[in-house]
């Protein structure tokens, strides 16, 4: 009897627990099985170092789809501000956008430049300009989608030393929107609060811009000094691939993770490529098997101030997307 009773529980707890396997389980993603690469890289003082390796630099960069760059100070062709007054192609600037025309690339441009001080249009390095370079095979612009300055005030702007630039791209059935940002420097108290009010601003800006797409992410040069920084400026909800902080300045001595990206845990998640994660590009091993001039190669031994001059003080960052098979906002 009792050997009975016992044989009656356990087929009872057994059946409990195959209970739990009729609980449906979440869709797992569905993708088309590509992915796209994104590379952001803050070059110093694009356009105006007349040193810039920039076929070495466009040799490196030619593999990615999408190429965002900060520290371009000045314009790679005549054109004409929204005021209506006229600016000149500067010689550096050109000398990059045609190498990376040469393997590949079109791109956009922000139509002027932005900075901290009253005056812009300077074409020198107290302003910059945005550009997102693109594999126009693999990615195309997505006008429709959420772009340009998030501020209509470019200069001495009260949200920002440096306005930041949304640009729309969209492979198949993957849109996103990648904000480019260039944080203010310096690790004094007044400079981190400063940065976390920059970034406060721009997560407002996506709230109030997020009605026709979801998946915004922000990347560039932030000035993060460490991760207790990062935390602090990170709110619930968002991540960033470069959470481990990893050094990303090229300067010895020093590890400063100054280079994220930023994306929503609600809406962007299943379209980063996790086990991916993010690489942060060895510039100085990079560019030693393409150095061609006639002095020693500036990166061995290291020399920071003719190295950054040839190629920058930041290494490069490179992170994937996954490509859904429908699109999901």
């Amino acid at each position: 009897m009792t050997r009975n009773i016992i044989v009656i529980i356990l087929v009872v707890l057994f059946s409990k627990c195959n209970c739990c396997d009729d609980k449906p389980l979440p869709p797992p993603v569905q993708t088309n099985n590509d992915t796209i690469t994104i590379c952001s890289f803050n070059i110093m003082w694009l356009g105006s170092y007349t040193k810039k390796d920039d076929e070495a630099l466009a040799s490196m960069l030619q593999d990615y789809d999408i190429v965002v760059i900060q520290e371009l100070v000045a314009p790679p062709f005549d054109g004409t501000y929204p005021d209506g007054s006229t600016y000149s192609s500067d010689a550096e600037a050109k000398e990059f956008f045609d190498a990376m025309e040469d393997v590949g690339f079109s791109y956009m441009l922000s139509n002027e430049d932005t900075g901290p001080n009253n005056e812009i249009h300077s074409g020198g390095s107290s302003t910059e300009w945005w550009v997102c370079f693109y594999n126009d095979d693999r990615v195309d612009v997505a006008d429709d989608l959420p772009n340009g300055f998030l501020d209509a005030d470019r200069s001495a702007n009260p949200n920002y030393k440096r306005v930041p630039y949304a640009f729309g791209l969209r492979k198949d059935d993957l849109d996103i929107v990648l904000i480019s940002v260039h944080l203010a420097p310096g690790d004094e108290d007044e400079n981190v609060q400063y940065r976390a009010h920059e970034l406060q601003t721009i997560f407002d800006w996506i709230d109030n811009n997020d009605a026709v797409e979801k998946d915004f992410i922000i990347l560039g040069d932030m000035n993060i000094k460490d991760s207790e920084e990062l935390e602090a400026v990170t709110p619930i909800g968002y991540l960033s691939l470069n959470d481990e902080c990893r050094k990303t300045n090229t300067a010895e001595g020093t590890d400063k993770p100054y280079d994220q990206v930023i994306y929503s845990t609600t809406n962007t998640t299943d379209e980063i490529d996790i086990n991916y994660d993010l690489e942060v590009v060895d510039l100085i091993e990079s560019m030693r098997d393409k150095w061609e001039g006639d002095n020693p190669y500036p990166g061995d031994p290291y020399d920071h101030n003719l190295f950054k001059q040839y190629y920058s003080d930041h290494h490069p960052v490179v992170f994937k997307m996954i490509v859904p098979s429908s699109d999901d906002d």
